[in-house]
């Protein structure tokens, strides 16, 4: 497992206030071209890159009881997440409120493989009331 990180290469992302979506914007660049394994703009990719999501611990007025905050791992051909994004990973980490505590801070390890989108980034959608505006999640790549 990879476990050197480098603040160039993170990316935080506000969370959603309600029922809403919110996109990570910047995203992390890869380095690789769509179609270019290991021949990409910022030099060759040996093997396939790993992240980590962390999700922050949120008081019970940010995450109520049953409100949950999806994460979806999006690639994309631009750094918006805006051009020919791919879901990647379908809800990569939920967070959920319960008994009155709101949630616990969560983390999600995964590898993308040398084929995807140049760019990587988080899509976190809320499921009814409670304002995580206040509060961000990171995506990391991992050297």
């Amino acid at each position: 497992m990879k476990e050197l990180r480098d603040a160039a290469l993170k990316a935080t992302l506000a969370l959603p206030n309600g029922a809403a979506a919110t996109t990570m914007n910047p995203s992390i660049d890869t380095g690789v071209a769509a179609g270019a394994a290991g021949a990409g703009v910022l030099g060759g990719q040996e093997g396939t890159p790993e992240f980590i999501i962390t999700a922050p611990a949120m008081t019970v007025s940010q995450q109520p009881n049953g409100k949950t905050i999806k994460y979806d791992v999006v690639c994309a051909d631009d750094a918006a997440l805006t051009v020919n994004p791919v879901t990647y990973i379908t809800a990569a980490l939920t967070q959920t409120g319960a008994n009155g505590t709101g949630a616990a801070t969560a983390t999600f390890r995964f590898r993308i493989p040398s084929t995807a989108k140049r760019f990587v980034g988080l899509i976190a959608t809320g499921s009814t009331a409670g304002d995580a505006s206040g509060s961000t999640a990171s995506l990391e790549m991992l050297i």
